[in-house]
């Protein structure tokens, strides 16, 4: 009986353990947040970005060292903040209908990584990477864009959830007035792809960033230990579609075919 109450009491293992090596199967054994299936997914996601990090030091690769590190830390976060969330002590909520960024983006971020099924969908492709990683994926032509399509459909998964958040916490003529949107006639009305428009917004940005870093990176070093080289034009844009592409799949996954989001 005392065993079952600590662990429906979320107080008997703290929130940290997520981030230890398979910290996820003891967070189960006193937890009952999580059902079995996700944390042996999460448990072999977890397996293949320590295994890529054993590697790729070994290997004496920065590059995908670091790579393996982000992802294993990215896979343990929802964990993290699951276990977390059960562990706070309730707090009241102010003027949370009022909408500035401030809320917005709490509410957002809120719904975004406190949901376990997102934020582990939309690091699964992450990880599979990790198996293709290294020095091999660079002798593969268009393996690049591999990556790009794999960070899109991250992008893609976390900006979709984001957006159906917003918009149905504030609703979307609130929200078109908030940003003075509603001068526009196109945005009067929500487009059925309204959240596919948002994804691909989102993606193009974070997209256009990365490249943008890129390019600083090789100015600064042209040889450096992320092997960022000088690209050609097309290869940006090619490296921008292939990511608009993981989005748009992103996309039509959640929103056509999984019906929990």
């Amino acid at each position: 009986m005392t065993g079952n109450s600590e662990r429906r009491s979320g107080k008997s293992i703290p929130a940290f353990a997520a981030f230890i090596p398979f910290g996820t199967l003891l967070i189960y054994h006193f937890h009952s947040i999580f059902s079995l299936r996700w944390v042996s997914l999460v448990t072999l996601l977890e397996s293949i970005s320590l295994l890529s990090i054993y590697l790729n030091i070994t290997a004496n690769d920065p590059m995908w060292t670091m790579f393996g590190i982000w992802t294993f830390i990215a896979l343990c976060t929802p964990v993290y903040l699951n276990v977390a969330e059960t562990q706070r002590v309730p707090d009241v909520e102010k003027d949370r209908d009022k909408i500035t960024l401030t809320n917005l983006f709490k509410i957002c971020s809120d719904a975004v990584f406190s949901d376990f099924r997102i934020s582990l969908t939309a690091k699964i492709p992450l990880a599979i990477q990790l198996l293709v990683g290294g020095s091999v994926i660079y002798l593969v032509f268009g393996a690049d864009w591999i990556m790009h399509a794999v960070a899109g459909f991250g992008v893609g998964t976390i900006a979709l959830k984001a957006y159906r958040t917003a918009v149905n916490h504030y609703g979307y003529n609130r929200l078109a007035s908030y940003f003075r949107l509603d001068r526009f006639r196109v945005f009067k009305v929500e487009h059925r792809t309204g959240s596919l428009e948002f994804a691909l917004f989102s993606v193009i940005v974070a997209e256009s960033i990365w490249e943008l870093s890129e390019v600083v990176v090789h100015l600064v070093s042209p040889i450096n230990a992320f092997r960022i080289g000088a690209e050609p034009f097309w290869n940006m844009i090619g490296d921008i579609v292939f990511a608009m592409a993981g989005g748009v799949a992103a996309w039509y996954l959640l929103k056509c075919k999984l019906k929990w989001l």
